[in-house]
């Protein structure tokens, strides 16, 4: 069986920034949402 290709998701990503809210739309792969998961990034689906 072949390997499924690592798609990459439209995903709004937010956060705090010194007292301000920062929304991101940027396409991720699943390693790559985990990583702005651990840099303070919350994902909104």
């Amino acid at each position: 069986m072949p390997k499924r290709k690592r798609r990459r998701k439209w995903l709004l990503l937010f956060r705090r920034e010194e007292g301000y809210k920062v929304w991101r739309y940027e396409p991720l792969r699943k390693d790559e949402i985990n990583a702005r998961k651990r840099q303070g990034w919350r994902v909104w689906h």
